[in-house]
């Protein structure tokens, strides 16, 4: 972004970044240093796969593929990102390739909007089981403080697992954290209010040969 449009570069509200055709960020203003909570010298040159949440690369990587190789134009759809401390969000990408004077791909211009919280939304209750689980509490003592029966307990852990994708009560902890339910660096573990965000399908827009 050079020249009179660098002002309208940093000053955007959009979070905007660019990537090389080797998939490494080029530049990035300040509303995306804002939205993935990096900063400038730590994206410079980071590979944008590095800003995706696990379970993305493989679903994304054949796009990007595709616009590096000049065979896509824009790519438009939701996905998950891993911000810098740790918590995850979805946001919907608007990708749109910038070609050289030759034809050939010069770099991908991406826009985020749409930004939300990636976890799931739980009941106040949910919320209060899934802390305590967390804080290494039994199914007898969480049913002693939330006068709950150990059915009801059990029932509520069941659900969690189900909402959070945890294999196991013991990796409900971790899946809490990978999701950015729980604020970073706060003991005893804090819920972030959670929202959420619909998730849509890719939308492409493939280039029409040159003669």
């Amino acid at each position: 972004m050079k020249g009179r449009y660098q002002v309208y570069f940093e000053r955007a509200w959009i979070p905007i970044t660019a990537v090389d055709r080797l998939g490494r960020v080029r530049e990035s203003n300040p509303a995306f240093h804002a939205a993935v909570a990096r900063t400038a010298e730590e994206l410079d040159g980071l590979p944008a796969e590095e800003l995706l949440a696990p379970g993305e690369i493989d679903t994304q990587r054949p796009y990007w593929q595709m616009l590096a190789l000049g065979r896509l134009d824009v790519y438009r759809t939701r996905i998950r990102l891993v911000r810098g401390n740790g918590t995850v969000i979805r946001a919907r990408i608007s990708a749109s390739v910038e070609h050289r004077t030759d034809g050939l791909p010069w770099r991908v211009v991406t826009v985020l909007d749409e930004i939300s919280s990636a976890a799931p939304a739980l009941s106040p209750l949910q919320s209060t089981v899934l802390q305590l689980v967390t804080e290494g509490a039994s199914n007898a003592q969480i049913a002693r403080r939330l006068y709950l029966t150990r059915q009801a307990v059990d029932y509520h852990l069941v659900q969690l697992r189900i909402k959070l994708g945890a294999e196991s009560r013991s990796a409900l902890a971790g899946r809490a954290f990978v999701l950015g339910l729980f604020v970073p660096g706060i003991w005893p573990p804090t819920l972030h209010p959670p929202r959420t965000a619909e998730a849509g399908a890719p939308e492409a827009r493939y280039r029409t040969p040159r003669n």
